[in-house]
């Protein structure tokens, strides 16, 4: 489980960052699936989202206050 919630924080956060940056194709996922830039950022947001509540569900709130 924690592997899949970094493997997606990791792949969102990256890709997120690297499309926002204006980056180039790079080893994030999505960047190679054909779709238009908005709907890649958004796929990119819903991965960060997915990660941290695996995250939160494995480890709790607290886990993620400290």
């Amino acid at each position: 489980m924690e592997l899949i919630a970094l493997v997606l924080l990791v792949q969102g956060g990256g890709g997120l960052i690297n499309n926002l940056a204006g980056g180039s194709k790079s080893w994030f996922v999505l960047n190679y699936v054909e779709m238009p830039d908005a709907l890649r950022i958004t796929a990119y947001a819903v991965m960060v989202v997915l990660g941290l509540l695996l995250v939160v569900r494995r480890f709790g709130w607290d886990w993620l206050k400290n």
